[in-house]
């Protein structure tokens, strides 16, 4: 191999397969690991991305907006349920908002009146509402998981809106209410912790959220022997390629902290609001994003996430509903008008490119990233430049016969074959990969590099990248 200046190999991987080999055969298929956020709203669309799980609210003041005898089950719409299950599109359940009858504060998600009472008496309103709903959608709908609440994170007096009216401990005591109501009366409920806001914790100097949660359940004696009260930790992300590595690997040194590193990790919101869109103009946006890093930032995301052994992933989300040009954020795959943006094929191609990953590596370099996603039969390499300098890179090549697969962002295929390189043996899928595009509001890098996505036959090979004419081995 021809080297100008060999740079110090630095590798990345975390080698534990995705899900079991033997439940995988079992099945006969894989997890549907990919989904979407309110399907409900454009059905036919979700049939055409793929989506494999989305997420509901079912929130509690709704169901009983005046008193615990009510159950109006009219809230979540059944053709929602009937297209989704008709789909085979699972449906998650997220439980929030105590009705303002409920407590001492009559604020929507204050903690409710009973919550230190036992789940079997009637006066623990949580308790018997969750038990009600748990109950009539599993048995009726076969739902099963169930996300307690959004964002407790965000609090009173420190943001324009919040999620949760309670300390930390308030919550731990919704959570382990949920826990034991919701495994009562269905023993495959599977309960998660709330997707934590994050950025707040970082901005105030606080602990991250999840930690001060663990923190309370130490001071219960109940909490070891019932993993904490949860199944799973879910995770948001937004904006920042590096956001997603590093917040998932601070929430996995969190887990680990307290001896909860086999507990399960969803991404079940994220996103890259695209500012520069003529079409849904943003006021006062914090980065300028445009259509094109929207869609490279989903597959990023998406790979990253595999990399990190993250069990569910999620775009936040399917449809810009009430969108009010200058007033609401367009998050969507789909526009209001019923528009697709480009991030729709994009996360179309990844549900179809990378759905049948066992296992997924990730190797970096100040410059590069590389994640390798092994698949029967073949391996997916997804690189892209982490800066604004542009990157080469070259993919090992059995013989100069054999072709490999380029696929681009929104889908589109391309043949490769692959080339001799001067002063180098054998031969070599070379590959550029543009440089990342500062965000012209921070001056920063926030989406990096577009990212190159390849298909080879085989395991993985050998990869090398080149910045202006330094080569070192990356894989």
């Amino acid at each position: 191999m021809k080297r100008h200046c060999i740079v110090g190999l630095l590798v990345v991987g975390l080698v534990l397969p995705l899900w079991s080999a033997g439940a995988q055969e079992a099945e006969g298929k894989h997890p549907s690991r990919f989904g979407v956020v309110e399907a409900y709203y454009r059905p036919a669309e979700a049939v055409q991305l793929g989506a494999g799980w989305e997420r509901i609210i079912f929130e509690w003041a709704q169901f009983q907006p005046n008193n615990p005898n009510e159950f109006n089950t009219s809230v979540i719409p059944e053709e929602w349920l009937i297209n989704a299950r008709d789909a085979g599109r699972e449906v998650i359940g997220l439980l929030k908002n105590t009705p303002r009858w409920a407590s001492d504060s009559h604020e929507l998600g204050a903690p409710p009146y009973g919550l230190d009472l036992s789940i079997d008496d009637p006066n623990n309103l949580w308790a018997a509402f969750v038990k009600r709903v748990v109950i009539y959608y599993g048995q009726k709908w076969n739902i099963h998981h169930w996300i307690i609440y959004n964002e407790p994170d965000l609090r009173p007096g420190e943001s324009a809106w919040w999620e949760f009216d309670g300390n930390v401990e308030d919550y731990y005591k919704m959570v382990k209410v949920a826990y034991l109501a919701a495994k009562r009366v269905d023993p495959d409920a599977v309960i998660h912790l709330a997707g934590m806001a994050w950025w707040v914790d970082v901005v105030a100097g606080r602990q991250p959220y999840l930690k001060r949660f663990l923190e309370a359940a130490l001071d219960d004696l109940e909490a070891y022997d019932n993993g904490f009260f949860f199944d799973v930790a879910t995770v948001h992300i937004y904006f920042g390629t590096e956001n997603v590595w590093s917040v998932i690997l601070q929430v996995k040194s969190i887990l680990w902290h307290y001896g909860l590193d086999e507990k399960a990790i969803w991404v079940d919101e994220t996103n890259a609001l695209p500012t520069i869109d003529p079409y849904t103009p943003v006021s006062n946006p914090m980065f300028a994003v445009s259509l094109e890093q929207q869609s490279d930032f989903i597959v990023q995301a998406a790979a990253l996430s595999l990399a990190a052994q993250v069990e569910r992933f999620a775009i936040y989300r399917l449809y810009d509903d009430h969108f009010v040009p200058g007033q609401t954020e367009p998050w969507g795959l789909i526009r209001a008008d019923g528009s697709l943006r480009p991030g729709f094929l994009t996360y179309q191609t990844v549900i179809n490119t990378f759905s049948s990953t066992v296992r997924a590596h990730r190797f970096f370099s100040q410059r590069s990233t590389l994640v390798t996603l092994e698949q029967p039969g073949q391996t997916v390499y997804v690189m892209w430049a982490r800066n604004t300098d542009p990157v080469r890179f070259h993919v090992w090549s059995a013989s100069g016969d054999e072709t490999a697969t380029q696929i681009s962002v929104l889908g589109t295929p391309t043949t490769l074959t692959p080339a001799t390189v001067e002063g180098v043996e054998d031969w070599w899928y070379v590959l550029d990969a543009p440089g990342a595009v500062k965000d012209s509001l921070s001056n920063k890098v926030v989406v990096e590099g577009s990212p190159i996505i390849l298909v080879a036959t085989g395991g993985p090979r050998a990869v090398w990248v080149e910045v202006d004419g330094l080569q070192w081995r990356l894989r």
